[in-house]
């Protein structure tokens, strides 16, 4: 054939013609489609394509609402206190002197970390909230490394990226000013690092998390845990005590020590007027064991819940609310939110806790699976303390403690849909009505 007879040739003038044929248009279709097609099948691609909508799905807006959303409140003063900028006698912290962490309940790095990006991006959302913003996608990468590094699938772990992704509680801690996703973003590198049985540095990044929050102590506790199960086990083949793991327990053990022991000296010493750092951690040990409620357990009543209430979304939290009201004859008709920060876990998620945690028992008992221990050494020891602490000391507790579960929640639940044998048509449905409840609970319901 010569080039006159290719298809789309003018012969007439030797120039590609204006007119394609039917070849010339279906061709380049069937290319987008296959390479669609492509991207579709590549769970490297689907994973980018999580991870691209997670971050827009919290960076968009992000400096609004221009106030302070929940503990925002607590933090974002404090960090203004560590910079010198004069807070409202009214407000919290307005007369703390400048320069000192006045947030005294909390080590300073989460709030020592808001002061930089302030300084970077000014005082306003952005600068509020771009840790939050950083740490959570970090936690979403982290967590599918803990996948991979316990041996399941890219697949797997696409799937319980997702579900971490775009569980409400998530996505909003992952956009405002707190400490609580800034936690948990070393924790689970911690545990990556644990499963690669890098000891020493998941100890480290367990300490790293405690300088943010003392509830990194339950990253400790997990890897402590881990250990105790292998040593089990192989007491359980042998019937005699192995002490193999005395070295990888002394090493996460010394890791941990190291970096919260010298992290909260160094901090204190700049931020704090405790003398030494045993002083500040027994004012926020003290602090915390005194959260307790006269009169029982929590009811709601002040946004407070018990543990056992989260497992069913009992008492969500408003973290802020801006309604656009419908008046008729002067009168309050209709009230619809047009921002909706709340407080709750996707109901859909939370919803296959039970089934999740029979799965992936079954599969750490019978089948071996790393990744399903860990969920529930994860699980156990981020909230069998709270259970105690309600129980015996009356603790007030919320909601929101429910975050550093979400992950292993995800992860338990996307070894129920990939590794118990369900029909696939089973996943999609899930996948549905998981995407249906993310989109109903996202905290803007209008376009600001």
């Amino acid at each position: 054939m010569t080039e006159a007879d290719a298809p789309g040739f003018s012969p007439a003038t030797g120039a590609p013609s204006a007119v394609a044929t039917d070849a010339d248009v279906i061709a380049p279709a069937r290319g987008l489609r296959g390479r669609l097609r492509d991207s579709l099948t590549d769970p490297g691609q689907v994973l980018a394509i999580v991870l691209i909508v997670a971050f827009v799905s919290r960076a968009i807006w992000l400096s609004i609402p221009n106030a302070l959303v929940f503990d925002e409140a607590y933090y974002v003063n404090a960090a203004r206190v560590l910079l010198g900028t004069q807070v409202s006698t009214a407000a919290h912290y307005g007369t703390s002197p400048f320069g000192l962490d006045p947030n005294q309940e909390h080590p300073p790095l989460g709030k020592v970390l808001m002061a930089i990006s302030m300084l970077v991006f000014g005082d306003n959302g952005l600068g509020w909230r771009f840790p939050s913003l950083i740490a959570g996608m970090v936690a979403l990468g982290a967590l599918y490394l803990v996948v991979r590094a316990a041996g399941e699938s890219r697949w797997l772990g696409v799937l319980a990226v997702t579900f971490f992704a775009f569980d409400n509680l998530s996505l909003v801690h992952g956009r405002i000013g707190t400490l609580d996703i800034m936690v948990l973003a070393p924790l689970l590198l911690g545990s990556w690092m644990g499963l690669r049985r890098r000891w020493l540095a998941a100890g480290a990044l367990m300490g790293l998390g405690t300088l943010v929050k003392l509830t990194g102590v339950y990253g400790l506790a997990a890897l402590v845990l881990w250990l105790a199960i292998e040593a089990a086990g192989r007491w359980r083949a042998s019937r005699r005590l192995d002490l193999a793991f005395a070295r990888p327990l002394l090493l996460v053990v010394a890791g941990y020590v190291l970096v919260f022991g010298v992290g909260l000296t160094a901090l204190d010493a700049k931020f704090s007027s405790y003398k030494n750092p045993l002083e500040h951690l027994q004012h926020m040990v003290t602090y915390g064991s005194n959260l307790t409620k006269l009169g029982g357990n929590p009811t709601c009543e002040s946004n407070d819940s018990s543990p056992w209430q989260w497992l069913v979304n009992d008492c969500e939290m408003t973290y802020y609310r801006v309604a656009v009201t419908t008046k008729a004859d002067g009168k309050v008709v209709g009230s619809v939110p047009s921002i909706d920060f709340r407080g709750a876990m996707n109901p859909v998620l939370l919803g296959a806790l039970s089934m999740g945690l029979a799965a992936a028992t079954w599969l750490a008992w019978r089948g071996g699976s790393l990744l399903a221990r860990w969920g529930l050494v994860w699980i156990a020891v981020n909230y069998l303390p709270y259970v105690v602490l309600v129980l015996a000391r009356s603790r007030i507790t919320y909601i929101y403690y429910f975050l550093p579960l979400v992950p292993a929640l995800a992860v338990v639940v996307a070894l129920l849909l990939r590794r118990m044998g369900l029909p696939r048509i089973v996943l999609w449905g899930y996948l549905a009505a998981f995407a249906f409840a993310a989109i109903s609970y996202y905290p803007f319901r209008q376009i600001p």
